[in-house]
């Protein structure tokens, strides 16, 4: 689960409910992350905003049997806010998502692609354009800039050799 979506639809499936409340609980999916959290500065891991997430719905069906909807919400976000964020901290920094099998296989997929596109294309075209510019007016262009590209060509080939050594599929 990254994106808010996943996040409310598994509030939504953590939420035990009766059929007649439905409509409060879909309302309540849709900013339930935004009410609990509002007040706080940071972010919670991963794994503490499954539990959170989890915990609030429960406590949101709990107040749903014994108290009207009005109250039920607000009941949650003020024990969540009275018990210090349930036990969970925040930290300073956004936790890191974590990539899809599909990511995964799109930027390996691009890191090969633009490894051929850079060293076979663009620098070969450098190369070849200073290599005949040389060669039809030696006085005029240097020689050098042939060989910057030509080991500017050649180094990002062993860059990425040495960068994606250790990949594994």
């Amino acid at each position: 689960m990254k994106t808010e979506k996943e996040f409310a639809d598994y509030f939504i499936d953590s939420c035990r409910h009766d059929p007649q409340f439905k409509e409060y609980v879909l309302n309540v999916s849709k900013t339930y992350w935004v009410d609990l959290t509002t007040h706080l500065s940071g972010y919670f891991g991963y794994e503490d905003r499954l539990a959170i997430t989890q915990k609030a719905a429960e406590l949101l069906s709990q107040n749903l049997e014994n108290s009207t909807t009005d109250q039920a919400w607000s009941e949650v976000i003020r024990n969540f806010m009275a018990n210090n964020q349930w036990g969970y901290s925040t930290t300073n920094t956004k936790p890191a998502v974590k990539k899809t099998e599909e990511q995964k296989i799109f930027w390996r997929f691009f890191k090969y692609a633009w490894a051929f596109f850079q060293s076979m294309i663009i620098l070969k075209i450098a190369v070849y354009y200073y290599g005949l510019e040389s060669a039809e007016h030696p006085d005029e262009v240097s020689v050098g800039w042939v060989w910057l590209f030509f080991s500017i060509s050649v180094g990002s080939l062993f860059f990425f050799a040495y960068r994606n050594r250790n990949e594994k599929d």
